[in-house]
């Protein structure tokens, strides 16, 4: 089952210092430690990412793109069992 493409108010440039710093971001209205953010581009998505977080008491990654400097969630995944 497809996801609905979610704004996650997160920016580029957010998400980037975060993932270097070690830092947090405000995800669903709580901070969220950035422990791993890749970016990729291809003919079909030109602004590929995946954000992965530690909520505190889980970590999520999400599957999105880049729009207007955005990441917007397009899936979400739990990386400890590689299940969407």
């Amino acid at each position: 089952m497809e996801e609905e493409a979610k704004p996650t108010g997160i920016t580029y440039q957010e998400a980037i210092k975060a993932a270097e710093q070690g830092s947090t971001v405000t995800f669903e209205g709580r901070e969220a430690r950035v422990i791993g953010f890749r970016t990729r581009s291809t003919i079909d998505t030109p602004n590929a990412a995946r954000l992965t977080l530690d909520l505190g008491n889980e970590y999520v990654v999400i599957v999105g793109h880049f729009q207007n400097g955005e990441f917007i969630g397009v899936r979400r995944e739990d990386p400890l069992s590689g299940s969407s």
